[in-house]
C-alpha cells in the first residue's frame, strides 16, 4: 500500500517538478517579407507533441529549448519556416507569404493529417470565421458556409435556436435520430453548449472514408471540434459585444373595419346574411378612436426588449512544461415577448503537462449552466400573433382582460398565464495521457466522464376572462397546473489507442489502432397536480391532494463497446490509400445482432506531385483526385433505447367487482432488429491554382438500408405491429467550393463561395405509404408534401355542373382540382371518374432543399477589415393552411394580402372566395404551397483595429471594435410574414411540420462589439 501512495505521489509533483528544468530561452519576432509583424504564428518543436506558444500582436515569441531542437514556425497564409537552435538567444524569423496552406493540419477521426493527404471529404471551419459570426448556438455559425451541410433554424427564440443540421441529406424516417454526431475534444456533446469563442477549428466528416472510423454512429456524418489550448506566453483576451433583436418576418394585419367587413362578405357568400351591423362598427370606432392601442394586439404581445449580451474572457498562461488556459463566458438574452429569455455561463479550462518531451498529458474541465425562461404555452401566443380579430380589445371595463378568441388572450397568457423554466447544468471532465516512447510510435488514453441535469418547471395558469359589462367570460385552460420533471445524464467515454508512423526510402506509413467502451445512463423523475388555491405559489404541495395529482419515473442505459482501425499509406506524397476498419457492440441490440463491422476504403493520386507537372507547378500548386467507398451505421433507431424491447403496460381488470392490476405487452416486440446501414461511395477533385485560388468538387452516392417500418402482421397477433427494418433511401449529389485570397499592398481581398446539390429518394416501403400532408412514399423524397393538384378557381355555376364531384357546397370562386384518378385504360393510363376523393392526391411538392449555397466576402485595408456573408437554398418547398393563409378561416385577422380574394368584381383573384363554412377550400392542394428558396444576408460586419502605436508602450496587444448584423435582408416568395425555414421544425418527428405558423419568428440581430487583448 505504501508503494501504491509513493507511486501516486510522484506522478503528482512530477509534472511540477519538471519546471524548474534548465533550457535555453530563444526569443525574437516574426515578420513578412516587408517586415510586417505576424501574430498568433504558431511555434513547437519539430517531432514534440505540443506547440510552444504563438506569437503576440506584435509578432514577438519566446519559447524555451535545447540545442539542436528545430523550431517549427506555421501561421495560416505562410509557408512554413523550420529554424535549428544554436548558441543564439534571438531568432528573427520571416515567412513567406503562401496562399496554397499545403502544410495546413486537419483534425480527422482519434488524430490529425495534412489537408493535402487526405483521401476522403473533410470540411474545416476555423477560428477566425466563427468569430466573423457573433452566434448564441453554435450550430447556426455553420449554415451556408461548408458545402453539402444544410443547417436551418425554424426559430430564434432565446435558448431555442439551435440549428438542425443534415449532412449530404437524409439518410432516414420515421424516428430515427438523423443528427450528425458531435465530438468536442474526443467526446460526444452537443455543439449548442460549447461557446464559440472557445473552439480552435471544426472538422466535418462528410463519407464514409472520413466518419467511418466512428462505425455505428457515423452514418449522418460527424463534426469533431477543437477547442483552444494553452500557449507558453501569458495573454488575456475578452470578446463581448450587446445589441437587440427583431423578428424577421412578423404577419401584417389589417384594422377592425377592414376585418368586419371581410367576414360580412364571407357570411353573406355562406348564408346570405352579415354578421356586423352598421351600429358595430359605429361602436368599434368609438372604442378605437378612444383608446387604438387596445385593439393593436401584435404591440401588446411584441412588448419584449429583445436586448442581447454576450461576454467572453480567457487567459493563456505557461511555464515551459505546464499550460493552462481559462476561460468564463456569460450570455443574456431578453425575448420579443415579455417574461421570456435565456442566460448561459461557461467556464472550461484547457491544461496541458509536458514532464518531458516523451509524455503530454491533458487535464480539461468544463462546466456548463443554462436557464431559459418562457411563458406557458408559448406556441400559443404565436399562433395568435396574426390570428387575433383586431375588432376585439385587448383589455375591457376596469383593465379586465377581454375575452379574446374564445377565451384566449395572448397578451393575458405573456402577463399572467404562468411559466415555463428549463435548466441545464453540464459537467465534463477529459484526462489525456499521451506518451511518446519512440520517435514513431506514440500510446495515449483518455478518460472522459460526462454529467448532465435537465429540470423542468412547467406552470400553467388558467387565467380569467371578462366580457364588456365586466362578467367572466371564463378561461381557456381548465385549471392551473404544475408539472415538475427532472433528469439525470451520466455519459462515461474511455479510449484507448496507438499509432506508429514509419518512413524507408519515399514509403511513409502510418497504423492507428484502438479501443474504447461508452456508457449511458439517464434517470427520469416527474410530479403533477394541478388546482392551484394559491396560484402564485409554484410548488407542488400547493396543487390539490386529490386523485388528479400524478407522478412517473424510468431509467435507461446503454453501452458501446468498440475496437477500431486506420491504416495510411503514401509514396512520395503523390499516391495515397487509407483503410479504416470499425467493429461495434452495442447493448441496444439483441445479443444475436449486437456486432456489425464498419469499413471504409480511399485513395488519393496528387497529379501536381508528379514529374510532367514539375513545368506548372507555380500555376498548378496543387492538384489531387480522391475516390472512396465505406460503411457507416446508425444506432439511434426508433424511440426507446433497446428498440428490439417493447416495454410492458400496466392496467386493470375488474373481477367480481374488484379491480386487479396486470400487466401486459400490446405491441409485439422484433428481437431481430439491426441498426441502420448506410453505404457511400464518391470521388473528390481538390486543386489550388495561381498561389491563390483553391478548388475542391464532390460527387457522392449514399444508399441507407434497413430503416424502420411497421409492416402488417395477421390481427390474429392481437397486439400491435413492431418495427422491421424494412425501408431503403438513397441520396445522390455533388458539392463545390471556390475561394480566392491574395494581399494588394495594404489590401487583403477573400471571396468564397460554395454550392451542393442533393436528390434524394425513397427505393422501398415494402408498398406501404405514411402520412397525409407530410408524405413518405416510394419513388419521392423523404418528407414529401401531399394533396391534390388545384386548377384555377371556378369562375361560374356552369363550371362547377360540368366538373367533378368535389366537397362541401361549391359555388362561384371555389378552388377546382383535378380529377386524375378512377379507371384505367388498355394502356393503364387512369381515366377520370368525375370525383374527388383520396385517390386523386399526389406528390405536389418536398421539403427537402435541393440547392444549398452560401458566398462570403473578407474586405481588409490597414486596420478596416468587411465581412459579408450571404446564404440560401433552392428549389425547396413549403406549406402553410388554415387560418395562416386561408382568409376568414376561424374567425382570424385578415393579411393584407388576403384581400385579393375572388367576387363577381374580382375574377382574376389570386385566393377563392371567402367563407366561414367552405371545407373545399381548406383541403391539402398546391394551391397553398408555396417555394421556400430564400437568399439571406446572413452576416454583415464592419470593424476596425486600433492601430499599435495609438497604444504606444501599454501591454495592451490589440483592440478591435466593431459593428455586427444577421439576417438583415432575406429575398424569398414564400408567404408574406412568414420566414421560409418555418417547417423546419427539430422537434418534430423527421424533423419536419407543416402547415402552421404557430412559432416564435426569426430574429435581426444588431450587436456592437469589442476584442481585447493584453
Amino acid at each position: 500500500m505504501k508503494k501504491q501512495l509513493h507511486l501516486i505521489f510522484l506522478l503528482c509533483v512530477l509534472p511540477f517538478g519538471m519546471l524548474w528544468a534548465q533550457q535555453k530561452n530563444i526569443s525574437g519576432k516574426v515578420t513578412t517579407e516587408d517586415g510586417v509583424p505576424i501574430p498568433g504564428v504558431t511555434i513547437s518543436i519539430k517531432g514534440h507533441l505540443n506547440a510552444l506558444t504563438q506569437t503576440d500582436g506584435e509578432g514577438t515569441y519566446s519559447v524555451e529549448a535545447n540545442t539542436g531542437d528545430i523550431l517549427l514556425f506555421a501561421s495560416m497564409g505562410y509557408a512554413n519556416a523550420e529554424r535549428t537552435v544554436g548558441d543564439q538567444n534571438t531568432m528573427n524569423v520571416m515567412l513567406q507569404d503562401d496562399q496554397t496552406n499545403l502544410d495546413e493540419v486537419v483534425v480527422v477521426g482519434y488524430g490529425t493529417q495534412k489537408k493535402v493527404n487526405l483521401t476522403g471529404a473533410v470540411s474545416t471551419v476555423s477560428a477566425e470565421q466563427l468569430e466573423k459570426r457573433p452566434v448564441v448556438s453554435t450550430s447556426n455559425a455553420l449554415q451556408g458556409i461548408a458545402p453539402g451541410v444544410t443547417v436551418t433554424s425554424q426559430s430564434g427564440a432565446p435558448g431555442g435556436d439551435a440549428g438542425q443540421i443534415r449532412i449530404r441529406g437524409i439518410n432516414s424516417f420515421g424516428g430515427s435520430d438523423s443528427q450528425p454526431l458531435v465530438m468536442i475534444d474526443g467526446v460526444a456533446g452537443s455543439m449548442d453548449n460549447v461557446d464559440a469563442n472557445l473552439i480552435e477549428s471544426i472538422s466535418i466528416l462528410k463519407d464514409a472514408a472520413s466518419a467511418a472510423i466512428y462505425g455505428s454512429r457515423a452514418a449522418n456524418g460527424v463534426i469533431l471540434i477543437t477547442t483552444k489550448r494553452g500557449k507558453d506566453q501569458f495573454g488575456v483576451t475578452y470578446r463581448g459585444y450587446t445589441g437587440w433583436q427583431e423578428a424577421t418576418f412578423i404577419p401584417e394585419v389589417t384594422d377592425g373595419n377592414t376585418f368586419m367587413k371581410v367576414f360580412n362578405d364571407a357570411n353573406m357568400n355562406d348564408n346570405g346574411s352579415v354578421i356586423y351591423s352598421e351600429k358595430d362598427f359605429e361602436d368599434f370606432n368609438r372604442l378605437y378612436a378612444e383608446n387604438p392601442d387596445n385593439f393593436d394586439w401584435q404591440k401588446a404581445i411584441l412588448n419584449g426588449s429583445g436586448f442581447t449580451h454576450n461576454h467572453f474572457i480567457s487567459m493563456n498562461a505557461g511555464a515551459g512544461k505546464i499550460r493552462v488556459a481559462p476561460s468564463l463566458g456569460y450570455v443574456s438574452q431578453d425575448g420579443l415577448i415579455n417574461n421570456t429569455g435565456f442566460k448561459r455561463y461557461t467556464f472550461r479550462n484547457n491544461m496541458d503537462i509536458n514532464p518531458s518531451d516523451k509524455l503530454n498529458i491533458r487535464f480539461d474541465l468544463s462546466a456548463i449552466n443554462t436557464n431559459r425562461l418562457q411563458i406557458a404555452n408559448e406556441g400559443t401566443v404565436w399562433n395568435y400573433l396574426g390570428r387575433m380579430p383586431t375588432n376585439i380589445p385587448i383589455r375591457v371595463a376596469n383593465g379586465l382582460w377581454s375575452e379574446g378568441w374564445v377565451k384566449n388572450n395572448p397578451v393575458a397568457f405573456i402577463e399572467d398565464g404562468g411559466n415555463r423554466k428549463v435548466n441545464n447544468l453540464e459537467l465534463i471532465g477529459n484526462l489525456s495521457i499521451n506518451y511518446k516512447p519512440f520517435d514513431w510510435l506514440s500510446i495515449s488514453g483518455m478518460a472522459a466522464p460526462r454529467y448532465r441535469t435537465r429540470n423542468i418547471h412547467d406552470f400553467s395558469k388558467a387565467v380569467m376572462t371578462y366580457y364588456e359589462d365586466g362578467n367572466e367570460a371564463g378561461t381557456a385552460a381548465p385549471s392551473t397546473e404544475l408539472t415538475e420533471s427532472a433528469y439525470r445524464y451520466f455519459n462515461g467515454s474511455y479510449l484507448f489507442q496507438t499509432t506508429a508512423q514509419k518512413s524507408f526510402n519515399d514509403h511513409n506509413l502510418t497504423l492507428m489502432v484502438g479501443a474504447s467502451r461508452e456508457t449511458y445512463d439517464e434517470k427520469y423523475l416527474m410530479g403533477y397536480r394541478r388546482d392551484f388555491t394559491y396560484d402564485t405559489y409554484e410548488v407542488l404541495n400547493a396543487g390539490a391532494n386529490t386523485e388528479t395529482k400524478d407522478n412517473a419515473g424510468n431509467q435507461f442505459q446503454w453501452l458501446l463497446v468498440s475496437t477500431f482501425g486506420r491504416f495510411n499509406y503514401d509514396y512520395k506524397g503523390r499516391y495515397l490509400l487509407e483503410a479504416n476498419l470499425r467493429y461495434d457492440g452495442s447493448s441496444r441490440f439483441s445479443k444475436a445482432n449486437r456486432w456489425a463491422a464498419f469499413p471504409s476504403f480511399s485513395a488519393g493520386w496528387r497529379i501536381s506531385e508528379e514529374p510532367f507537372m514539375e513545368n506548372l507547378r507555380s500555376q498548378i500548386n496543387q492538384l489531387k483526385i480522391r475516390g472512396s467507398w465505406g460503411k457507416l451505421g446508425n444506432q439511434n433507431i426508433g424511440t426507446t433505447y433497446q428498440p428490439y424491447i417493447e416495454t410492458l403496460e400496466l392496467d386493470g381488470i375488474s373481477l367480481g367487482g374488484v379491480v386487479n392490476q396486470m400487466i401486459g405487452l400490446n405491441t409485439m416486440a422484433n428481437p431481430n432488429l439491426l441498426w441502420e446501414e448506410t453505404t457511400m461511395s464518391g470521388l473528390g477533385l481538390d486543386a489550388t491554382l495561381f498561389n491563390h485560388f483553391t478548388f475542391t468538387f464532390d460527387w457522392y452516392k449514399k444508399h441507407t438500408d434497413g430503416i424502420l417500418l411497421k409492416l402488417y402482421i395477421p390481427e390474429l397477433h392481437g397486439k400491435a405491429k413492431p418495427f422491421q427494418n424494412a425501408a431503403k433511401v438513397q441520396n445522390q449529389g455533388w458539392e463545390a467550393s471556390l475561394r480566392y485570397d491574395n494581399q494588394f499592398g495594404d489590401l487583403k481581398l477573400g471571396i468564397g463561395a460554395n454550392i451542393s446539390d442533393v436528390r434524394n429518394k425513397i427505393l422501398d416501403m415494402n408498398g406501404m405509404v405514411d402520412g397525409t400532408l407530410l408524405r413518405q412514399q416510394e419513388g419521392y423524397a423523404i418528407n414529401s408534401i401531399f394533396g391534390y393538384q388545384s386548377d384555377g378557381l371556378y369562375q361560374s355555376q356552369e363550371e362547377i355542373d360540368n366538373g367533378p364531384t368535389q366537397f362541401g357546397n361549391l359555388k362561384p370562386g371555389d378552388i377546382r382540382y383535378k380529377d386524375i384518378a378512377g379507371d384505367f385504360d388498355e394502356a393503364g393510363n387512369a381515366i377520370p371518374d368525375g370525383r374527388i376523393t383520396d385517390a386523386d392526391k399526389v406528390i405536389i411538392g418536398s421539403t427537402m432543399p435541393r440547392y444549398t449555397y452560401g458566398f462570403n466576402l473578407d474586405l481588409g485595408y490597414k486596420g478596416v477589415r468587411l465581412s459579408a456573408f450571404l446564404q440560401g437554398v433552392a428549389k425547396a418547398d413549403g406549406y402553410l393552411n388554415s387560418h395562416y393563409v386561408i382568409p376568414a378561416v376561424s374567425s382570424s385577422a385578415i393579411k393584407p394580402w388576403q384581400l385579393d380574394y375572388w367576387t363577381e368584381e374580382n375574377r382574376d383573384a389570386s385566393l377563392p372566395r371567402v367563407s366561414i363554412t367552405s371545407t373545399n377550400n381548406t383541403q391539402n392542394s398546391d394551391f397553398w404551397m408555396r417555394s421556400a428558396a430564400y437568399l439571406r444576408l446572413k452576416n454583415l460586419q464592419l470593424g476596425y483595429e486600433i492601430p499599435k502605436s495609438w497604444l504606444g508602450n501599454s501591454k495592451i496587444g490589440g483592440i478591435f471594435i466593431y459593428a455586427n448584423g444577421q439576417n438583415l435582408f432575406t429575398k424569398t416568395n414564400f408567404y408574406e410574414g412568414y420566414d421560409p425555414e418555418i417547417n423546419y421544425n427539430a422537434g418534430a418527428n423527421d424533423g419536419v411540420s407543416l402547415g402552421a405558423g404557430n412559432f416564435y419568428p426569426q430574429v435581426k440581430v444588431y450587436t456592437f462589439g469589442l476584442d481585447f487583448k493584453f
